[in-house]
């Protein structure tokens, strides 16, 4: 559907000159509704600001069920030239929000990189509209750390890896305790639980040193490698 959606929305996309000035404080925002199924329903709206020679996609919200409720919105960022001789731009996706359950509530969120690579994810897993994981991944897409929030105290005490978990049991931001375990799972019940924990010391822990995880288990944010 967002490919569709790209292309009825392409004369609006990003078109720009090289010595087009910033758009002004204030610029109009406009929308522009679009059938990209073309079974005769609206089923996408675009956000734009309008200026000469320059169209700027800002928004797209999405019904992707078709049942009359947006549960998917896509903030667009700075785009970069396809071609250096041509003016036109790709759009950048930089965050997304999506109701995966179609509740009417936002339950997911994705910050992404450029190319749609994803830096993190916050989740509403027992949807209350309080996000208490957070997931961070690697450059390949794959989640090699995620952070609970368990007692919904703004801020994670246990912080899951490939083989172990490790807990901040006094809440002061440094991981005491460690759990080991063969899934994530395994690992997430172990830790809630406190069950099977070892101390741990702060050189030990690798949220703190994160120089001791492997280059492919380490996340994207904070690793150094953006």
């Amino acid at each position: 559907m967002l490919r569709k959606l790209i292309f009825f929305l392409f004369p609006l996309f990003l078109v720009q000159c090289e010595k087009t000035l910033p758009l002004p404080f204030g610029a109009e925002m406009r929308k522009i509704p679009v059938d990209s199924a073309s079974n005769g329903k609206i089923d996408s709206m675009g956000y734009y600001i309008p200026e000469s020679e320059n169209y700027r996609i800002l928004y797209i919200e999405i019904d992707k069920d078709g049942n009359g409720s947006s549960d998917e919105f896509i903030w667009q960022g700075v785009a970069t030239l396809q071609d250096p001789k041509s003016p036109v731009k790709n759009m950048q996706k930089v965050h997304e929000q999506v109701d995966e359950n179609n509740d009417g509530k936002i339950d997911l969120i994705r910050w992404l990189l450029p190319n749609e690579i994803i830096a993190m994810v916050q989740k509403d897993s027992d949807r209350d509209g309080y996000f208490e994981s957070v997931f961070y991944y690697n450059l390949k897409k794959k989640v090699v750390r995620r952070e609970l929030d368990p007692n919904k105290k703004g801020k994670p005490s246990i912080f899951i890896f490939f083989d172990r978990a490790e807990i901040d049991s006094d809440e002061d931001g440094y991981p005491d305790l460690v759990v080991y375990g063969k899934s994530e799972l395994e690992l997430e019940e172990k830790a809630v639980n406190k069950r099977e924990t070892k101390p741990l010391k702060k050189e030990d822990s690798l949220l703190l040193n994160p120089s001791k995880l492997p280059q492919t288990e380490r996340p994207l944010l904070g690793s150094g490698m953006i």
